[in-house]
């Protein structure tokens, strides 16, 4: 009989260690899924930032070209009214007024749009440079690259 108890003895210790084994498993294996949780939550926080800081980014490119359309729609607008406004002045020219009062005419149409049409060429140039800083802003952040601001004044060196 005693090697019946000695080899009980020795089948309980070793499925008491065998239990030991799989509860530790165990632990270490809801230890290592918290922490997968807990990475994988970081990784949705930092996604939807991401997200957000691509609407945000995408919305205000969209509404800088919706500006950009719009003011380009007024600029061709105005060029067409201009050319309606010459149009009208040759009719009157050809009817009614004679070839050195039309010149006189034109003169002063010209140097009136001639303002309007330059301050129009500016804002289309200052628009499209907006345009293409937000073009290169949007690349970055689909890039993952942050754009740090300057803090210096002028041409001075960054302090940290």
């Amino acid at each position: 009989m005693k090697p019946i108890k000695k080899f009980e003895k020795e089948t309980t210790a070793k499925i008491k260690a065998i239990d030991e084994k799989l509860k530790t498993s165990f632990v270490l294996i809801r230890q290592d899924v918290d922490e997968m949780q807990i990475s994988v939550e970081a990784m949705r926080k930092y996604l939807k930032t991401k997200d957000k800081q691509y609407t945000y980014a995408t919305k205000k490119d969209n509404k800088l070209r919706d500006e950009f359309r719009k003011d380009v729609d007024d600029f061709t607008q105005n060029i067409s009214q201009l050319k309606l406004a010459l149009l009208a002045v040759r009719d009157l020219k050809t009817e009614v007024i004679t070839i050195k009062d039309l010149a006189r005419i034109e003169d002063r149409i010209k140097t009136a749009f001639k303002n309007e049409i330059d301050s129009y060429k500016e804002q289309i140039k200052s628009l499209k440079q907006e345009l293409k800083e937000q073009t290169k802003q949007i690349t970055a952040i689909e890039n993952g690259y942050v754009k740090e601001k300057k803090k210096a004044w002028f041409f001075k060196k960054k302090t940290e």
